[in-house]
């Protein structure tokens, strides 16, 4: 279905989603309407689903970053754990079920050590879960 170049368009977009399309037609090797349709079957057929930006949270004041893989306590705390996450959208970056005995993954920024302690507090009430503090970025 994809080929090399849509591969390559693709890697590009994910870089820079905002990168023109004459750019964008000069690193993949093609006339910027070849690029545009290309684009266009991409959005299409779903591949491309949205464009997005990504965020310094440091920038923000975000300076805890973490993941935390949590468990229910009991099946009937669903209402509670949902609400829980809703309350702190802000601080969550990104919440999936995941598989292994911990089926949630939260990707968290929080502003301070207290504003984390306390979202993990309230998690304690209605979830087991474990704690990994990113230390730093590779990529």
């Amino acid at each position: 279905m994809l080929d090399q170049t849509d591969t390559q368009i693709l890697k590009e977009l994910t870089k820079n989603c905002r990168i023109k399309i004459n750019h964008l037609a000069q690193h993949v090797h093609l006339t910027a309407p070849a690029v545009t349709a290309r684009i266009k079957r991409l959005e299409d057929t779903g591949i491309i689903k949205r464009y997005t930006i990504e965020v310094d949270t440091e920038k923000l004041g975000y300076d805890r970053q973490i993941f935390i893989r949590a468990a229910m306590k009991d099946a009937q705390q669903r209402a509670e754990y949902s609400a829980l996450i809703k309350r702190y959208r802000n601080a969550i970056r990104h919440h999936y079920r995941v598989t292994g005995d911990m089926p949630y993954l939260i990707e968290g920024a929080f502003h301070s050590r207290a504003e984390l302690n306390e979202f993990l507090l309230e998690l304690g009430t209605v979830a087991t879960y474990k704690v990994s503090d990113v230390i730093d970025q590779l990529i």
